[in-house]
């Protein structure tokens, strides 16, 4: 089965480094013999007034049109440590086709269930400010959040900083993005790399538990707690793991950002 890949422009400059990493990509699927398509947001009249006909119909035709993908790549250049204005409102105007509502109005998951997406963004940081600052962290989480609560599976990642006065995609990070795109089939496939979070999760254990139990070493050597006692050494290895491991979920699950 060959995937369909549809490109997401979120910037008014059409030709700029954001929309050149988004040509990247998709031109990398096409290579592996995707079908690819690109929706550019400025040509769509979006709105959340359910009364405006005119965006009615254009929620409708994007719905349609993204329903046909298998994956899907969001491009938004990072303004004021953010997304762009025009993707922030495209993904909030989409939202009751990601997500339906409970009864209690709880998000659950909608048609978009399972498919599969890339982000990518561009920053006038530069790459070390960006690597110790995290510039573009929070543009990855408004993009990220969204398709997350969609149930939609997140593939990578791509970064392009020292942006000013910038008009052409540095080569290499053509090539990187280029190779995102090619991997894209083979990792729409694989489902989003299950057996790799367990992986990971096994290893975020074993670490914690190391962690913890050397703690508990250099407690009981201050003789602050006796490890011959069950109940309290069983209690401060039950909270230490507690503190350590969501520690390190919140920083895989949200602050881990491709950030060079």
């Amino acid at each position: 089965m060959t995937p369909t890949i549809i490109g997401i422009l979120g910037t008014e400059n059409r030709n700029g480094v954001t929309a050149q990493m988004l040509d990247a990509v998709l031109d990398g699927a096409r290579q592996r013999g995707c079908r690819i398509d690109t929706i550019d947001l400025n040509d769509y009249r979006l709105s959340m007034n359910p009364e405006d006909s005119e965006a009615r119909d254009a929620m409708a035709q994007l719905d349609a049109q993204l329903k046909q993908a298998d994956g899907l790549v969001l491009a938004s250049p990072t303004y004021w440590g953010d997304v762009s204005g025009l993707m922030k409102h495209f993904l909030d105007c989409f939202r009751p086709q990601l997500v339906r509502f409970t009864k209690k109005g709880e998000p659950i998951p909608g048609d978009y269930r399972e498919k599969s997406y890339v982000l990518l963004t561009s920053c006038y940081t530069s790459k070390n400010v960006n690597r110790f600052s995290g510039v573009t962290d929070q543009t990855f989480v408004t993009m990220d959040r969204p398709l997350q609560a969609a149930g939609m599976h997140r593939l990578a990642e791509a970064v392009c900083t020292d942006t000013f006065e910038v008009t052409t995609l540095p080569e290499a990070k053509q090539a990187a993005c280029r190779a995102i795109g090619q991997d894209m089939p083979l990792r729409i496939q694989k489902g989003g790399f299950t057996l790799k979070r367990y992986i990971q999760l096994f290893f975020m254990l074993a670490f914690t538990i190391l962690i913890v139990m050397g703690i508990q070493q250099g407690l009981a050597a201050m003789h602050l707690i006796q490890l011959h006692r069950f109940w309290i050494n069983y209690l401060s290895f039950v909270i230490l793991s507690y503190l350590f491991l969501s520690l390190m979920l919140r920083y895989f699950a949200v602050r881990k950002h491709r950030r060079t």
